[in-house]
């Protein structure tokens, strides 16, 4: 047997004998973008990768310029100062590793800031309307939900010129009226507040109408989506205008017009419409009267929520009671599980304030004086300003409604956003159902209620409204907001 033969045959014998593991090494992606970001300064970059084939043994490596800076499965970068960085990544099993590597482009931003409140002591007052539409038999609570500078003041209830004497209103130790619609006609209300140094008139202009009903409209249903957007007005929020996957959802100059004309078409697709920060809201109507069932839901709202994810809006109802079309009359607040619970607060507003310079965050107040941002998240949407168009001859921005308990929280490079148990939009509770519709939930008009709580007992209703019912923020996510995919009747 000649050497070559012989090598040839020790080498087989050798391979043969190791006994040296084989399989699979881990493999590394990127949800989103790749392995590309861009933030701002100071901004939290939570780096979340998808690894398959781990195991007991697996280990991870981060480093940066040679150096150790996490061994975690995922890692949080930040940084303070502008430029070009580099993050590498290691994961090891047990046969073998795999390596990638991060580019991140960190670029200077400014964080907007509250305007300091003026020296002086003017006071402040903002109803959350100027005219209401009210069936006869009806009453209405007219209170201001923003009072500043309120230190030492006095007010005034005036009924159509007429000091209130308590005959046929009441009056309590606020400034605070209850209104109710006894005949047809119109009524003026003013609120008179005083300090040291200013006066204060605000009106109320009180439509007294038709009782509930006469402008029903019964003619048979010709479609269950709704058929017009009235109102679309937004809170600041990254997911608002569009986002990076899917480029921007209003064209540039959009007026207020056509911001609701397209929130339709997205409705006939079935696409994201985004609501902002809380507050955030759309009005949209049906062409017909949608008639309460007590057996059944009679409203289905499509959103996007996941376990980990709800981002709740809370769902207003109306009838057209004056007969125009418009949605300019009584909203009821549709009951949900927090309703009336620690968890719940009627008559808040928040205010928002227009950003100086592009690329900021958008600083917010509450009137119970609490203040946070909204923040500008580049990664999720690069557009200059998350203040849109139709809102960009306003400085400041108040919303007006009820507001649930925030329970967003963040940990370990992981946003939790838990749904509430039932009645609310874009929240995966016990009326979320996944089907034919998609991921619909269904709501009814018996759980309407009144500015007190009670019943509304409304036999149909022709307008709905959407809004965003928490605030909050989460370096990966972003703002919650809540997001509408369509609304349609139940019928």
């Amino acid at each position: 047997m000649g050497t070559g033969v012989l090598l040839l045959l020790f080498f087989s014998l050798l391979s043969c004998s190791d006994d040296s593991p084989s399989g699979p090494l881990p493999v590394i992606s990127w949800a989103m973008s790749g392995a590309r970001f861009r933030v701002y300064t100071d901004e939290v970059l939570s780096l979340v990768p998808d690894v398959e084939h781990t195991d007991e043994t697996t280990t991870y490596l981060w480093t940066m310029d040679g150096k150790t800076v996490g061994t975690d499965d995922h890692f949080e970068f930040s940084s303070p100062t502008a430029g070009e960085y580099y993050v590498k990544f290691r994961v090891t099993n047990r046969f073998g590793q795999t390596d990638d590597e991060v580019k991140i482009t960190v670029v200077q931003a400014e964080k907007n800031t509250i305007p300091e409140p003026p020296s002086d002591s003017t006071l402040r007052c903002l109803f959350p309307f100027s005219e209401i539409n009210i069936p006869i038999g009806r009453d209405i609570e007219i209170r201001p939900h923003i009072l500043e500078n309120t230190e030492g003041y006095s007010w005034q209830w005036q009924v159509n010129g007429v000091d209130v004497d308590g005959s046929g209103q009441t009056v309590t130790g606020s400034p605070r009226l209850i209104f109710r619609a006894t005949e047809q006609g119109t009524t003026n209300v003013c609120l008179l507040l005083r300090n040291d140094t200013s006066e204060v008139r605000r009106e109320v202009i009180v439509h007294q109408c038709p009782p509930a009903g006469t402008y029903r409209r019964t003619t048979p249903s010709t479609r269950r989506m709704v058929d017009k957007v009235f109102e679309y007005q937004p809170a600041p929020g990254h997911q608002v205008n569009g986002y990076i996957i899917t480029g921007r959802s209003f064209p540039d100059g959009c007026t207020h017009e056509q911001a609701c004309d397209t929130v339709l078409s997205h409705f006939e697709r079935q696409w994201m419409t985004s609501l902002g920060g809380w507050g955030g809201y759309l009005v949209a109507g049906f062409d017909h009267s949608v008639p309460r069932n007590d057996t059944k839901p009679d409203l289905c709202i499509k959103g996007n929520p996941y376990d980990y994810q709800s981002e709740p809006g809370i769902i207003w109802v109306s009838q057209d009671v004056n007969g125009d079309g418009l949605p300019n009359d009584l909203w009821y607040e549709l009951a949900g599980s927090e309703y009336g619970t620690r968890n719940h607060t009627t008559g808040y507003a928040m205010t928002y304030y227009r950003p100086q310079h592009p690329h900021m965050g958008v600083a917010w107040k509450g009137s119970g004086g609490e203040s946070d941002y909204i923040p500008y998240m580049s990664y999720w949407n690069p557009a200059d300003y998350y203040w849109q168009d139709w809102q960009r001859d306003k400085e400041t921005l108040t919303f007006f409604g009820s507001m649930l308990e925030s329970n967003v929280s963040y940990s370990n490079g992981v946003s939790s956003l838990p749904p509430y148990a039932w009645g609310y939009a874009d929240n995966l509770g016990e009326d979320y159902i996944e089907g034919t519709r998609g991921r619909m939930g269904y709501y009814s008009i018996r759980h309407a209620r009144t500015w007190d709580g009670q019943p509304a007992e409304l036999e149909y209703i022709d307008f709905v409204k959407v809004q965003t019912a928490i605030t909050g923020h989460t370096p990966n996510l972003g703002d919650a907001s809540t997001e509408v995919y369509g609304i349609m009747s139940n019928e």
